[in-house]
């Protein structure tokens, strides 16, 4: 197995944390998915946030205590919890367990879980409050006095007893397409993790990056035969109308920039010789693309996203631990091809 971290990409799988009356075991479909991330060498998984789920920071110390090598990426979502409270959760997990997390700060959610609870901030605001909320943070969790007056948080002489120690520090993202969204990411000095468009719309001197890394949530279905890949994908997101439908409810109440980005994508549901596939996300079976074909189809785009600075991939929910493994295959190939063709560049000069 190739060390992806050794080249620098990092690869996390996404862990169902909804609650639903069809899932009695929620426990068991969090680490099911856990332990597949962790024995096909995923650095961990995505624990999102919203009001139907679990709570990420408790389902991240339910992974933990279950897995040997997990991280949890922890969606974060300031108004669910305070700096303090956050920076205090993970040194906590870090002296109990002797483990990290990982954190995705989040700057938003569903418009109907705003609402509940009071947020009228607009879109650019939210993440002026995010990077507020992400620099008290990291202050705090590396042992330093936090003496803060901002327009969103105040804070005096405010400190952990307990930093966490260095070596198990979080790596911090911030999720989000809009310039706003890359203002923040840059100012905090963190990867942006945003939901990819085209590969080619992600390469060339005219895309504006984000100086400290850049990742994607993307699904993966990928077999050793294209036709085999094509059919679990048909077979697991239909195009239903009354998903199309639903999705257009969220597009015209949404708050994200990125909903309609990849809404707008010039791309058919059916594109012949396309890896590329919008289905899933436009018939609300998901929130992400896919990236659907064989393993050097899949490995054709993934590398691609590589030549545009793309180097953190979230993989969507898995349905079976095999979708890790090919996915994983398909992403070794990508980053083979890169390591060939920068190897082979001093050659052809």
């Amino acid at each position: 197995m190739m060390d992806l971290a050794a080249g620098g990409v990092t690869v996390y799988s996404t862990a169902r944390s909804s609650i639903r009356r069809d899932v009695p075991d929620h426990l068991g479909t969090l680490l099911e998915v856990a332990g597949w991330a962790e024995e096909a060498g995923y650095r961990g998984a995505l624990i999102y946030s919203d009001n139907t789920s679990v709570d990420s920071l408790m389902a991240a110390q339910a992974a933990i205590a279950n897995t040997e090598r997990f991280v949890p990426l922890v969606a974060i979502q300031p108004i669910d919890l305070s700096p303090f409270s956050l920076a205090r959760s993970v040194s906590s997990l870090a002296h109990l367990y002797g483990r990290r997390i990982d954190i995705n700060f989040v700057s938003g959610g569903f418009s109907r879980d705003l609402a509940v609870q009071g947020d009228t901030l607009a879109h650019d605001p939210r993440y002026d409050r995010l990077t507020e909320y992400a620099t008290i943070v990291k202050k705090l969790l590396t042992g330093g006095m936090v003496n803060f007056a901002g327009e969103y948080y105040n804070f005096r002489r405010a400190r952990l007893t307990a930093p966490v120690p260095h070596e198990l520090l979080p790596t911090a993202y911030v999720s989000g397409s809009s310039p706003a969204c890359l203002q923040a990411g840059e100012a905090l000095g963190v990867t942006q993790l945003s939901f990819p468009l085209l590969p080619e719309d992600h390469v060339g001197p005219d895309v504006r990056k984000n100086e400290f890394g850049r990742g994607i949530s993307v699904g993966i279905i990928a077999r050793d035969d294209s036709a085999e890949a094509w059919r679990l994908a048909h077979e697991r997101f239909p195009a239903d109308p009354e998903g199309a439908a639903r999705m257009k409810l969220l597009l015209d109440a949404g708050t994200s920039s990125w909903q309609p980005q990849l809404a707008s994508v010039p791309i058919a549901d059916e594109a012949p010789g396309e890896t590329y596939w919008l289905v899933p996300f436009r018939y609300h079976h998901t929130f992400c693309p896919y990236l659907v074909g064989s393993h050097d189809e899949v490995a054709r785009a993934l590398k691609t996203y590589l030549e545009g600075g793309i180097r953190t991939f979230v993989l969507d929910i898995p349905r079976e631990a095999d979708d890790l493994w090919h996915a994983r295959i398909a992403i070794e190939r990508a980053v083979a091809a890169m390591d060939g063709a920068a190897g082979a560049a001093p050659h052809a000069a």
